[in-house]
């Protein structure tokens, strides 16, 4: 397919499955002007800075049973909980650091709710940064909660669009986790969404309707990233997902949900391919995350794989610098 000159966002709305399709395989020098499009795009919408976020994964306790998660509640790698105390610590340091956004994420574990009443309005009242959370599904009133204490932001992943693979992969609802986000969203949250590209039993028909779901949900951010197999899951020998088309993903959704959207370039991206999140600056993504978990809880952070990319604030200023970019960063506090 030869991609077309000024490709906008309702054109992609209303693209056939065969159209889509074309865009999503596009490989050489079609990839290069889709890339070249959706940086364009980000140029256009002052997004050509990127956000860093440093993480903090404070539990790896989980009540969700996805079977390509090590983490899952059947798992038995050896399980932690942060006190407040040490996540706040960290926090600090983040700030610190120059880093305006501290990203809390964890299991989907119940016993965090005194812990994240804590340390949110310490975070955004007395260290003044942004607070985004991943924490899984909650009651409404627990969203509302965090909210109220200073929380603006969450991520929860679509991760497919099938709502039969869904069931089969994470044993749950992908209603409920849709009307999760729309709680979110309703609660006044900037909400991130995204997929997986080469879960087990997706096809590529999925693939399509993961990138018309996101742009249905309208997210303020969105991510894909490809599947890298877990140890100690019953997909540990199952291939990775295909890098061309979780880059191609991004793309289109940079494009066609608008260039103000943050879209971060994962670390599985790395994972997969030396340089992995450098193409994903190149395919229009802004935002990367810095991981500042111990290394004594990161071990068993199994979100992907043992042996997973863990990326250094070293890591992510050079990979920025060599895509032409600039990090948002605080320079008083570096100064400081």
């Amino acid at each position: 397919m030869m991609l077309m000159t000024g490709l906008d966002p309702a054109r992609i709305a209303k693209f056939s499955d065969e159209q889509l399709g074309s865009l999503l395989r596009v490989n050489g020098g079609e990839q290069q002007q889709l890339f070249a499009l959706a940086r364009e795009r980000r140029r256009m919408a002052g997004r050509d800075k990127v956000l860093l976020r440093g993480v903090i994964e404070v539990s790896n306790n989980c009540q969700k049973k996805c079977d390509y998660c090590a983490m899952n509640c059947r798992g038995s790698i050896p399980r932690y909980r942060m006190e407040a105390g040490m996540i706040l610590d960290i926090a600090r340091h983040i700030r610190d650091m120059g880093i305006t956004t501290v990203f809390i994420q964890s299991g989907q574990d119940p016993l965090c709710r005194s812990i994240m009443e804590e340390v949110i309005p310490a975070i955004r009242d007395e260290m003044g940064a942004e607070v985004l959370l991943c924490i899984g599904e909650k009651p409404r009133g627990e969203y509302q909660r965090y909210f109220d204490l200073g929380a603006r932001a969450y991520i929860l992943k679509f991760e497919t669009s099938d709502s039969a693979l869904y069931n089969r992969v994470a044993h749950g609802s992908l209603e409920a986790r849709l009307q999760c986000f729309r709680d979110l969203k309703e609660i006044g949250y900037h909400v991130g969404t995204g997929n997986i590209i080469g879960l087990p039993g997706q096809t590529f028909q999925t693939m399509l309707d993961d990138i018309r779901l996101a742009m249905k949900l309208d997210p303020h951010f969105v991510s894909s990233a490809p599947f890298i197999p877990n140890q100690g899951t019953s997909y540990e020998e199952y291939p990775c997902g295909d890098l061309n088309y979780t880059l191609n993903t991004m793309a289109i959704w940079r494009i066609a949900l608008g260039g103000d959207r943050l879209i971060p370039t994962v670390s599985a991206l790395e994972k997969l391919r030396q340089d992995g999140q450098l193409m994903g600056l190149q395919a229009g993504a802004n935002v990367m995350t810095i991981n500042f978990t111990p290394n004594d809880c990161r071990k068993n952070y199994a979100i992907y794989t043992k042996q997973r990319f863990i990326v250094s604030l070293e890591h992510a200023l050079r990979t920025i610098e060599r895509a032409g970019l600039e990090p948002i960063m605080d320079r008083r506090s570096v100064a400081a």
